[in-house]
């Protein structure tokens, strides 16, 4: 797909998130391990491993409905 078709999808799919879901997705996204991420946004690692597992959870609800497809 197009970088501008790529970053529309994302923009669809990070209005669907919490601003800290956000903001873990775009730190997972640049390549930062867990603990990395939970040092820079001063929470446990706990916490970002929970907010990963329910952005994981809406990343496959938002393909179950058909929003996204590979082309």
């Amino acid at each position: 797909i197009s970088r501008e078709e790529r970053r529309e999808r994302l923009g669809t799919l990070k209005g669907q998130l919490s601003g800290f879901e956000a903001q873990i997705l775009d730190l997972y996204l640049r390549g930062l391990s867990y603990v990395e991420i939970a040092s820079e946004v001063d929470r446990s690692l706990k916490a970002v491993d929970n907010a990963v597992q329910r952005i994981r959870r809406k990343i496959a609800q938002y393909l179950s409905r058909g929003e996204y497809s590979e082309s």
